[in-house]
């Protein structure tokens, strides 16, 4: 791989020299001027071509022989058009020079319609007949069982795509290549799709899980995992066995356990299988789901490149694709308004996305439909303490200051901040957002708004707006089989634009408390929503606050046993409660205020709790309106509320 890396620096510092030559030539003679102009646009035409070439000798480990006769080629041309200089009056050594700078054009365009094409065809061979031999030997394991009998793939377990991906079906290819290709070892193998947040990365295994080619070679053995920075093995073990066990749930006593039953159900495979993890941040995980096995692939996505495994980075969008992308998401299908916009103006805001796939449709969303004197605004937001080279800082503040479109107090701009109160990667339903704005922008009780401004969420690319499976019969509003997700990045857009005031005065307070880190509050909090995100292992007892203007309080964790913070008795204002359990277990819900702390709570959502212990609390509560029980165990409560207004509960 070294050696082929270095041939493309060899080949790219030809190209580059010839190309310089010609340009110095024609500024210093006119004789040749019409010649080297048609052997500049050549060049200019196979360069693109040479650096494709160069990508996938590095995949497939050319050797420099492959290149050795067109880098002699090269050096050859560079010094015919250096003698351009030195032939003035000589007519007939120009006549001679001409037709020999007409050769060389015809030589490289030759090389490339004939030589080039054949390489082409042989490497195209060469990874069927790979892909062919995987096949092969995958289906001498079969032990005789019908292919027909395994679909191809597990729609519930990979991720559908979304939209127009546009700028990926090269890098596909490329995947494909390295992902094919035969280390020569019987062992599980692994490869990194490495690059910065908002790249593509998930889009790009997506995408390749979808490909007709890796169906063909892993049919319906293609599974999917979501890991995020605080992941929880049980729970990902779970999601993958329990779609290959008739829904039943998976009994694991630790991580350990969990990993040993994914190793076991590995051997029972009788064909290839691979496992895509998603937004991996520690290399140990990668490792844990490591099992030697022939035709087991592991796909990681990560902005990290863990050096052990083989990697494929991904980098950014050329100009072309990245000016397709940001007019795909800024103008409609079909529609007019893109005629009222310069091609200079998208040709700017194109260059202050840095071809960066989730800036552009991001900023092409909040574009969308928008006057031109708004597009102008955007381009000066962007163009403020422009670098020339792009790093995740630079990124996070070009994407802030892209929702200056938003005018002051925007509800929409409201409720994009809102989705930060929920853990990264996760589902946020729909109707749990309904709880909320219903309480903070007077939402109608059939969820008509809140669908309404998450539809424009999504057409904004601030978020997704996801279909999810319904488990009842009735649908008690618009937003019930609806759920959301944000890309990570945007979700800590939306905290870091929340986080800007000390925390004592911030209209949103966003707490995340991972393992034994107990974040300091301040001593009274004075925001009207208040979110705590803490994991597994997170055991601590809060300090006892004041939080006199908490109007919505959201609680998500992973243990077993959750005690409510102490400080809940403090919240005199709170109207709407959310709890949610992320972990593997259902979880013992302890210390429950008594009603009259809760005494104004409208709405409380609770999911994947046992609610016995609260249950008389709960009845207690006289102006409860609206109570959500999803995934909940419960024991004979009659909930007889006076004014309970809405009562959902799936299982």
């Amino acid at each position: 791989m070294a050696e082929a890396v270095i041939i493309g620096a060899v080949v790219g510092d030809a190209v580059s020299k010839l190309s310089d030559a010609i340009i110095h030539v024609m500024k210093t003679t006119s004789q040749f001027r019409s010649k080297l102009t048609q052997l500049h646009q050549t060049i200019t035409r196979i360069n693109p071509i040479i650096n494709e070439i160069q990508k996938l000798n590095q995949l497939l480990d050319r050797s420099k022989q492959e290149t050795d006769m067109f880098i002699d080629q090269l050096k050859g041309a560079e010094k015919l058009v250096r003698k351009c200089e030195h032939i003035k009056w000589n007519f007939y050594k120009r006549y001679t020079h001409s037709l020999e700078l007409d050769d060389l054009n015809a030589s490289l365009l030759r090389f490339f319609q004939i030589d080039v094409q054949l390489q082409e065809a042989r490497d195209v061979k060469e990874v069927l007949v790979v892909v062919k031999d995987v096949q092969r030997r995958m289906e001498d394991r079969r032990l005789g069982d019908q292919a027909s009998s395994v679909p191809l793939l597990k729609a519930s377990s990979v991720p559908l795509l979304k939209g127009n991906v546009i700028g990926f079906d090269d890098r596909v290819r490329e995947l494909k290549v390295l992902m094919v290709k035969d280390s020569g070892v019987d062992d599980c193998e692994v490869v990194v799709v490495s690059a910065a947040g908002g790249c593509g990365k998930t889009t790009l295994v997506t995408m390749f899980c979808h490909d007709h080619d890796v169906q063909g070679i892993f049919g319906g053995n293609i599974y999917f995992a979501t890991i995020s920075n605080t992941p929880n093995l049980k729970v990902v073990i779970k999601n993958l066995l329990q779609k290959n066990q008739g829904g039943q749930q998976p009994d694991f006593t630790s991580d350990e356990d969990a990993i040993q039953q994914w190793g076991s159900f590995l051997g029972e495979q009788k064909s290839a299988v691979l496992l895509v993890l998603d937004d991996v941040w520690d290399v140990s995980i990668v490792k844990a789901f490591k099992f030697k096995l022939p035709g087991y692939k592991i796909l990681v996505t990560s902005r990290s490149t863990f050096t052990q495994f083989r990697k494929y980075e991904l980098h950014l969008l050329n100009h072309q694709d990245a000016t397709d992308l940001f007019r795909y998401s800024a103008f409609s299908e079909g529609g007019s308004e893109c005629s009222n916009i310069p091609d200079e103006l998208v040709d700017e805001l194109v260059k202050c996305c840095k071809r960066h796939p989730l800036a552009l449709s991001v900023i092409g969303g909040l574009l969308k439909g928008t006057h031109i004197t708004n597009w102008h605004i955007m381009l000066n937001n962007l163009s403020e303490g422009k670098k020339s080279v792009l790093d995740f800082e630079d990124m996070r503040l070009r994407l802030a200051r892209s929702l200056d479109v938003f005018k002051e107090g925007s509800e929409i701009k409201e409720c994009y901040l809102d989705l930060g109160l929920f853990p990264e990667d996760q589902k946020i339903a729909a109707t749990a957002l309904m709880d909320i704005w219903i309480s903070l922008y007077n939402h109608d009780e059939k969820g008509s708004a809140t669908l309404n401004n998450l539809f424009e969420l999504s057409s904004k690319n601030l978020a997704t707006l996801l279909p999810i499976r319904k488990d009842f019969v009735a649908i008690a509003n618009y937003c019930d089989e609806n759920a959301v997700m944000q890309h990570d990045m945007m979700r800590m857009l939306a905290i870091n634009i929340s986080s800007q005031e000390p925390a004592e005065h911030r209209k949103r307070l966003i707490v995340n408390a991972v393992g034994q880190n107990l974040p300091q509050l301040p001593q009274t909090i004075n925001a009207r929503l208040f979110s705590i995100s803490t994991d597994e292992a997170f055991s601590f007892q809060w300090n006892d606050i004041r939080t006199p203007k908490v109007e919505v309080f959201v609680l998500n964790f992973m243990s077993k046993i959750y005690m409510f913070p102490q400080f809940m008795r403090n919240m005199e204002s709170l109207t709407v409660l959310i709890i949610t359990n992320y972990g593997y277990y259902f979880s013992d819900l302890h210390n429950f205020p008594a009603p009259k702390y809760l005494s104004r709570l409208t709405s409380i959502r609770l999911e994947h709790v046992s609610i016995s212990s609260i249950s008389a609390s709960i009845l207690g509560l006289v102006n409860l309106q609206r109570l959500s029980l999803i995934m909940c165990k419960f024991y004979a409560i009659s909930f007889a509320l006076r004014n309970l207004a809405s009562l959902t509960a799936m299982s």
